[in-house]
C-alpha cells in the first residue's frame, strides 16, 4: 500500500488518474496486439458517432460528457486522422455536424470483436463486492446533484458558520471595532473627522441614544462589526465591515441579517444607510440582497457618501 492508498478520499483524483492511465496503456497494447491503429482516448467520439450516426458539436459534447473545447480538440485530431468528417446541417447551415468517415466505419467493423473481448475482460476486473461501475454511477449522480467545488464551498461555509457568533458589543471590543473599521476606510477612502469621532468613542456615538453595535466573532476573535445609530423610530446602519482575511465566507450576510433583526428589537420602523457606489460595490449588492432600496441622497455626514438606501421594517 502506497501513500495515496493510505490517505483515502483526499487522493481520489490521483487514484482515478492512475486507473485511467493503466486502462489506457493496456488498451493501446490490446489494439496493437490486434494490429489496429487506435487510441483509447478516441473511443468516446468514435463509439458515440457509431451509435448516433451524426451529431452537432454541442450535442456530441453532452453525449460524451466533455467540455466543448475538449470536444473540439478531439475532433480536430480525429479529422486529421481521417476518421471524422464535418458537414453543414441541412436545416441550419450555421450548425456544424460531424459523422464517421468511411475509414472510421471500416475501423469500427474491425474493432467490434475486440471491443466485446475488452468488455468481458473489464467485467472480470470489476466483478467484486464493490462493483466499480455501480460506484461510478453513484458518484456521477452525486456530482450531478452538486459539483465537487460547489460541495466544497458549501461545507466550508457550514464550518465557518458553525465557528461564527454574532454578539452585542462589550467594552473589550472597542479596539477591535476601531482597528477593523479604520482598516477598510483607510484602504479605500480618506478617514474623515466623523470617522474618528465614531471609532474613538462608539459607546457614546451609538449606544448612548439607544442604538446598538454587533460584533462578529470567529472562534472567539472579532472579525466583523456593524452598528446602528438611533434617531427616533429610524436607525442608521453604519460601520459594517469584515476582516479582509475573512471575506468571501458570507459573514457579511450573517451580520446584515442580525443587525436588521436587532433594529426590529429596538422598535425601529426603518433602517437607512449611506455608502459609496464605487468603493463599496460589494456592500451595496449585499444591501440589495437584504432588501434595501435606493432613495434620494439627503442628510449625510460623510464626503464619500454618494448613495442612500433604506429598508422599511414591518
Amino acid at each position: 500500500m502506497n501513500i495515496f492508498n493510505e490517505v483515502g478520499a483526499l487522493a481520489i483524483s490521483t487514484r482515478l488518474q492512475r486507473l485511467i492511465d493503466q486502462f489506457r496503456k493496456d488498451g493501446v497494447l490490446i489494439y496493437q496486439h490486434n494490429g489496429i491503429s487506435f487510441e483509447p482516448k478516441w473511443f468516446p467520439v468514435i463509439y458515440t458517432l457509431h451509435k448516433k450516426e451524426s451529431l452537432g458539436i454541442m450535442e456530441l459534447s453532452e453525449e460524451i460528457g466533455y467540455a466543448h473545447p475538449s470536444t473540439i480538440s478531439l475532433l480536430k485530431e480525429l479529422e486529421k486522422e481521417g476518421l471524422v468528417e464535418s458537414f453543414k446541417d441541412q436545416r441550419d447551415e450555421r450548425k456544424r455536424m460531424v459523422r464517421l468517415s468511411e475509414k472510421a466505419r471500416a475501423l469500427v467493423e474491425q474493432m467490434q470483436p475486440v471491443w466485446e473481448k475488452i468488455r468481458k475482460t473489464a467485467e472480470q476486473i470489476i466483478d467484486n463486492a464493490n462493483n466499480l461501475l455501480q460506484a461510478m454511477d453513484e458518484t456521477e449522480y452525486q456530482l450531478k446533484k452538486e459539483g465537487f467545488f460547489e460541495r466544497y464551498k458549501r461545507m466550508e461555509n457550514e464550518e465557518t458558520n458553525a465557528a461564527i457568533s454574532i454578539v452585542d458589543y462589550k467594552p473589550e471590543h472597542a479596539q477591535a471595532f476601531y482597528d477593523l473599521n479604520y482598516a477598510w476606510i483607510s484602504e479605500t477612502y480618506e478617514v474623515e473627522p466623523e470617522d474618528e469621532k465614531t471609532l474613538s468613542d462608539p459607546e457614546t456615538y451609538y449606544l448612548k441614544d439607544g442604538g446598538a453595535i454587533l460584533i462578529a466573532l470567529y472562534d472567539g476573535e472579532p472579525v466583523g462589526t456593524c452598528a446602528l445609530k438611533r434617531n427616533g423610530e429610524v436607525v442608521e446602519m453604519s460601520k459594517m465591515t469584515v476582516s479582509k482575511s475573512m471575506r468571501g465566507k458570507k459573514i457579511g450576510d450573517l451580520l446584515g441579517n442580525a443587525v436588521i433583526e436587532k433594529a426590529r428589537e429596538l422598535g425601529a420602523s426603518k433602517v437607512i444607510l449611506y455608502s459609496n457606489r464605487k468603493g463599496s460595490a460589494a456592500g451595496i449588492n449585499l444591501y440589495k440582497k437584504l432588501g434595501f432600496e435606493e432613495v434620494p441622497l439627503t442628510g449625510h455626514n460623510f464626503k464619500r457618501a454618494d448613495i442612500k438606501m433604506e429598508l422599511a421594517l414591518e
